[in-house]
C-alpha cells in the first residue's frame, strides 16, 4: 500500500469515526442484573470469660448496623453480677495491618438505661483459614476496658471468638 492509499485510509476512517461521534452510536454494556442483597450472616461464638453464640446478620462494617447480641461475662460489670446475659450491641473487626495486626471486641447495651455497659477488647492472636474463611482469634490476659468508668476500669481477661461462615 503506498501513502496515498494510507492517506485515505485515514481521512475514512476519521469521517467514519465523526459520523459515530455525531449521530450518538455508542457501545452499550448490557444492563447488569439486580445485585443480590450483600448482607451477610455467620456464626460469632465467644468462649471463656466472654461468653456467647449467635447467627448474626451483617457484621460488623465499620459504619454499622451493630447487630443485637446477648454476651454473657465471667466477672461483674456495673449492676451486672458475673454469669448474668446481657443483651447488647456487638462491634467485631481487625485493626491494624502486618506483624501489629489485631482484633477489637466492642459490646455494648442501652446506654440510656440505669444498668449500662460498655466494654471494649483490643489485641489477640488472629487466625485465618482462608479455605473456610473461618477467623479465630485467642485473647490471653487481654485488656478489657469500662468504657462507662471514667478512669476506663479495666479487667484482664481470657477469650476466644470464632466467626464461621453461614
Amino acid at each position: 500500500m503506498n501513502i496515498r492509499n494510507k492517506g485515505w485510509l485515514f481521512v475514512f476512517t476519521l469521517l467514519i469515526c465523526g459520523m459515530l461521534v455525531a449521530t450518538g452510536i455508542e457501545a452499550k454494556k448490557p444492563p447488569k442484573p439486580d445485585e443480590p442483597d450483600e448482607t451477610t450472616a455467620e456464626w460469632v461464638v465467644f468462649t471463656e470469660d466472654l461468653m456467647g453464640e449467635a447467627l448474626v446478620e451483617g457484621c460488623c462494617p465499620n459504619a454499622g448496623p451493630f447487630p443485637e447480641y446477648t454476651m454473657t461475662l465471667s466477672f461483674a460489670l456495673g449492676d451486672f453480677p458475673a454469669y448474668t446475659p446481657i443483651d447488647g450491641e456487638l462491634f467485631i473487626n481487625n485493626y491494624r495491618i502486618g506483624k501489629d495486626r489485631g482484633y477489637v471486641v466492642q459490646f455494648w447495651n442501652d446506654h440510656e438505661a440505669d444498668n449500662h455497659v460498655a466494654i471494649e477488647i483490643k489485641g489477640g492472636e488472629v487466625y485465618s483459614d482462608k479455605k473456610t474463611k473461618i477467623v479465630t482469634v485467642v485473647f490471653t490476659d487481654a485488656e478489657c476496658r469500662d468504657l462507662h468508668e471514667p478512669k476506663d476500669l479495666i479487667t484482664y481477661v481470657d477469650f476466644t471468638l470464632v466467626r464461621t461462615p453461614d
